[in-house]
């Protein structure tokens, strides 16, 4: 059986991100990565991406390069190779398995039959935007949003909320289905906000207007909170914002500024390495740390004002 591989060298915080195009370049052909450490103390990783089908090697370096020069990043040098008599039907497999996390159950249609009856199941297909639920930060996200459903019940409940770079709109998803009010899901890139709405529409989830004040996702294109209304929907009470170490450094004015003085901040796709870094950009702003969730390298945080 014949096989491709991708070979790529790129930064270990961008490995996420990286991950979930490839998962988007075919719905049918998806791939085992596996990343290597080049030299000790350096943070380039070889990554390897084995695919069942040939991959669109043109269509991915596109997407990549139109995405990396928004954290300062330029595309290495890629390579596709073709290797024989290889299978890795059932590796790819098992990168696709259902993703258990917490209060939440997030599958493809080929599990369907998998669904448990106390989760709440979200469908989520493998597709163009980031978020299936397969890394380690989507993962930390959702642990977070269960834990403050049930802390954020009743007089507590929040009125707003944000999914700032929402990729494929997973997270507000699920913030949806427990808080029946408009989440906004927001992200500098049309396909993902695009496939946000799709994965709205697949899960019987209402697409709504951003001042509608109707329970469902208002799903916007927006490059910060001063462009397309997004700041004047604000402020919110709970912002999930899944994107990278430095970006959320340099958007921590803005993120602070735009939520509530008794709201809830979730941040993730940093590495461990880089939390402290995180938490001092936004103990600036008057937040501290109420809780991590480690899932392998990467951390995913709950802040809070000071005072709170």
């Amino acid at each position: 059986m014949t096989s491709w591989k991708i070979e790529l060298k790129i930064t270990l915080d961008m490995i996420p991100l990286a991950q979930e195009i490839m998962y988007g370049l075919d719905d049918e052909n998806f791939p085992t990565l596996s990343d290597f450490e080049i030299e000790e103390g350096n943070d380039i990783r070889l990554v390897e991406a084995f695919f069942t089908h040939k991959p669109d090697l043109a269509l991915l370096q596109k997407r990549l390069t139109d995405i990396l020069p928004t954290f300062d990043l330029a595309l290495s040098e890629m390579t596709l190779e073709e290797i024989v008599d290889k299978d890795w039907v059932s590796e790819s497999q098992k990168l696709l398995q259902p993703v258990d996390a917490g209060l939440f159950f997030v599958y493809g249609s080929h599990d369907a039959d998998k669904i448990p009856a106390d989760k709440i199941s979200l469908l989520v297909e493998a597709g163009q935007a980031f978020g299936t639920g397969q890394h380690e930060t989507t993962h930390g996200c959702l642990l977070a949003i269960g834990d403050l459903s049930a802390e954020l019940k009743n007089d507590k409940a929040p009125k707003t909320a944000l999914d700032l770079g929402c990729g494929s709109g997973l997270l507000a998803l699920a913030m949806s289905r427990v808080w029946p009010i408009t989440i906004v899901a927001s992200d500098i890139d049309e396909i993902a906000t695009e496939t946000t709405i799709l994965n709205a529409r697949t899960n019987d989830i209402a697409v709504v207007g951003l001042a509608s004040g109707h329970a469902g996702i208002a799903a916007l294109t927006s490059d910060g909170f001063a462009d397309n209304g997004l700041g004047q929907a604000g402020p919110y009470d709970v912002i999930v914002a899944n994107i990278l170490a430095k970006p959320l450094q340099d958007l921590a004015p803005d993120i602070v500024e735009n939520l509530s003085k008794g709201g809830t901040l979730v941040l993730s796709g940093l590495l461990g390495t880089q939390e402290a870094a995180v938490c001092d950009a936004y103990a600036k702003q008057g937040l501290k740390l109420v809780k991590r969730y480690v899932r392998g390298e990467w951390h995913s945080l709950m802040l809070r004002h000071k005072s709170s």
